[in-house]
C-alpha cells in the first residue's frame, strides 16, 4: 500500500520567507533608483536599504541590473514549456498568445513595479541596451521552440523570422500599455496584434 506523504511545512515557510527577502530588495532597488538614478546606487546600498548584508543581496541577485529584471529567465522558461506542450490542432500563433498571456498577466498583477520599471529604463540608457540584449535572447530561445514545433531545421529563415516578429509585437503592446499608464487592456491589445501577425502582418492595411 502506498505511503501518503504530507507536505513539509517548514519548506513552504523557508520558501516564503526567501519570496519576501527577494521582494524587499527589490522594492528598496526601485525606491533607491527612482530617488537617485541607476548609476548612482549600489548593491550594497540597496542591502543596507533592505536591512540584509550585501552577501544576502548576492544570494538573490546576480547584480543591480539583475534586480530590475528578476523574472525574465523564468518567463522565458515558461513559454517554450508551452510551446512545448501545445495540442497538435494548435497553431504556433495561438501557442503564442496563450503563453504570452501569462505574462501579460503577471504584469498586470505588479503593475505599479512594471511600471516604475519602465520610468527607470526610459532615463537609463545601460537598461535600454540590455532590453535590447534580451529581446535578442528572447528570439533566438522562440526561434529554437517553433522550429521544433514545427519540425523545421533551426537554419530555415521561418523560425526567427516568426520570432522576431512576435517579440516586436509584444514591445509595442507593453509600450503603449505603459504609455497608458497601465489603463489599457493589454490582452485585447495583445490578442489584435497577434491576430495582425497570423494574418501576414494586416496591420499595414487601412
Amino acid at each position: 500500500m502506498a505511503v501518503e506523504q504530507k507536505a513539509n511545512p517548514e519548506i513552504g515557510l523557508r520558501e516564503r520567507k526567501k519570496q519576501q527577502t527577494r521582494d524587499r530588495l527589490a522594492a528598496a532597488a526601485f525606491d533607491l533608483f527612482e530617488e537617485r538614478g541607476f548609476g548612482n546606487v549600489s548593491a550594497a546600498e540597496i542591502a543596507a536599504k533592505a536591512d540584509v548584508s550585501e552577501r544576502t543581496f548576492f544570494r538573490y541577485f546576480s547584480s543591480k541590473e539583475d534586480v530590475i529584471f528578476p523574472d525574465a529567465e523564468q518567463q522565458r522558461r515558461h513559454v517554450d514549456e508551452l510551446l512545448t506542450n501545445l495540442p497538435a490542432t494548435m497553431t504556433v500563433i495561438d501557442g503564442m498568445r496563450a503563453a504570452l498571456r501569462t505574462i501579460s498577466h503577471e504584469f498586470k498583477e505588479s503593475q505599479e513595479l512594471q511600471l516604475a520599471r519602465a520610468r527607470l529604463v526610459s532615463v537609463t540608457p545601460s537598461l535600454q541596451a540590455m532590453i535590447v540584449l534580451r529581446e535578442q535572447e528572447w528570439v533566438e530561445a522562440l526561434a529554437k521552440a517553433i522550429a521544433d514545433r514545427l519540425e523545421l531545421d533551426i537554419d530555415d529563415l521561418r523560425p526567427e523570422l516568426t520570432a522576431a516578429v512576435i517579440v516586436a509585437a509584444f514591445r509595442v503592446v507593453m509600450n503603449r500599455w505603459i504609455k497608458s499608464g497601465g489603463s489599457e487592456d493589454i490582452n485585447e491589445m495583445l490578442d489584435r496584434a497577434l491576430a495582425y501577425v497570423g494574418e501576414g502582418l494586416a496591420a499595414n492595411r487601412p
